[in-house]
């Protein structure tokens, strides 16, 4: 057994590659056809008795030789024949024997063929009172006028053209359909296994190591994909300690400055550098959170994503900010409400510095529940709304910033925290004229 294969009794004798695999099926189809196809051939040739032609043959030979036989010793040869064919009933029948109901029998024709002319075959009735026996009779007029009456089992019908061929075309049509079945499934599981880790992964889901099973290439790959995702992991919990230390050691001169700053007498200068220590602290959170892919140190817990709302439109609403939420209903979702509530609000800032309002709404579309702000401002044009969710591009192209810029970070990392929970981030158009965000998260 290769090292690392599961150690079942049916996998240790597969080949280890997949093209080894693959041979094998074909290998046992070829060989299954062939044993299905002589099991029929020979199963269709059992029972099936004497061929017509053979039985006619035989019955034309013993009614020539009745014909040329004296009719005193007519008897003594019909004896013989029973003897040496125990099979066939033959017999002179007295003069006005009853008449027994006619049977379809393609043997009499055949006699009418191989006796010609002389010779009067009648037509094939039933061996006895009974309907339904399993012998015929047919009544023979030799060329002297005398009746010679022959019993032969019933002929069965010719079996449906095809027979075997048939057989085997079903057996071929489902050993392939249940061996590609099981083909597909023994190499599409392990595949499936990959996508499914492949695609959980970054979401702040823990992700279980693949387990490393099936053929050669499958192994490889799920190894590969292990070790990758080993220093991935590694590189992210190094980046976040990395990041925790950076935003210490930022906040401290700001915080010192900020102190220093209060300490002064109230002056224009002290006012804008306040102003000016405000807008680093908010570039410094913004580029961390952006760094951290929008996602806090909160666990993931279930919620109702419509009281957040309007937990977040109400908080605006206190501070004169036109924000208001439309009546929906209760969806629950999973994830950070800390992050979800971040995202938001960073929309939400957007329309009101560039539309004036929001107005906040939520929606189901399937098995997303959607939120959508909309404002009244001059929207983005189509060419430039994939670029406004980069980081660092802003919707005013300017070379300065002011306390009314942001940075660029906004719709980014509204982006970053709907992808680490499963979702999308989409623009459309406003009637009559505006921008509606929508973020999309999974319904719990």
């Amino acid at each position: 057994m290769m090292p690392g294969r599961p150690g079942s009794i049916w996998t240790r004798f597969l080949p280890d590659r997949i093209a080894g695999q693959i041979a094998l099926l074909v290998i046992l189809s070829v060989c299954a056809l062939h044993l299905v196809f002589f099991i029929t051939v020979v199963w269709s040739r059992q029972d099936r008795g004497e061929h017509p032609a053979e039985t006619t043959g035989r019955v034309a030979g013993f009614v020539r030789l009745l014909d040329v036989t004296p009719p005193a010793e007519r008897a003594q040869v019909i004896a013989r024949i029973r003897s040496s064919a125990p099979d066939l009933g033959i017999e002179l029948p007295p003069a006005g024997s009853p008449a027994a109901p006619a049977v379809p029998d393609h043997r009499a024709m055949h006699l009418r063929r191989l006796l010609g002319e002389g010779f009067n075959v009648g037509e094939p009735t039933e061996a006895s009172d009974r309907p339904g026996s399993d012998r015929v009779r047919i009544v023979i007029g030799l060329r002297d006028g005398t009746p010679a009456a022959v019993t032969l089992v019933r002929d069965r019908p010719p079996p449906a053209p095809g027979g075997p061929l048939r057989v085997t075309i079903i057996f071929v049509l489902v050993s392939l359909a249940m061996l590609g079945s099981w083909a597909a499934l023994s190499l599409t599981k392990p595949l499936r296994a990959i996508e499914a880790t492949v695609e959980s992964y970054g979401f702040g889901q823990t992700v279980q190591p693949l387990s490393e099973s099936g053929p050669r290439e499958i192994r490889t790959v799920a190894r590969a994909l292990n070790r990758m995702q080993e220093r991935i992991t590694k590189l992210v919990d190094d980046r976040t300690k990395t990041l925790a230390a950076v935003g210490h050691d930022l906040r401290t001169p700001i915080t010192r400055l900020r102190l220093r700053a209060e300490m002064l007498d109230e002056s224009p200068e002290r006012s804008r550098m306040l102003a000016d220590l405000d807008q680093m602290d908010a570039l410094v959170q913004s580029a961390l959170t952006h760094l951290r892919d929008g996602r806090s140190d909160a666990a993931s817990t279930t919620f109702d994503l419509q009281s957040l709302l309007q937990t977040i439109a109400d908080g605006y609403a206190d501070v004169g900010k036109p924000v208001t939420m439309q009546v929906s209903a209760r969806l629950p979702v999973r994830g950070r409400p800390f992050d979800v509530e971040r995202a938001v609000a960073n929309v939400v800032d957007n329309a009101i510095k560039y539309g004036g309002t929001a107005e906040l709404s939520l929606s189901r579309e399937g098995s997303m529940a959607v939120i959508a702000v909309a404002d009244k401002g001059p929207g983005i044009p189509l060419a430039r709304r994939a670029a406004m969710l980069e980081p660092f591009v802003r919707g005013e192209d300017a070379r300065t910033m002011n306390d009314t810029d942001g940075f660029g970070l906004g719709l980014t990392i509204a982006r970053s925290v709907m992808e680490a929970h499963g979702g999308t981030i989409a623009f459309a158009d406003n009637s009559p004229s505006g921008l509606i965000v929508k973020l999309s998260l999974p319904v719990s």
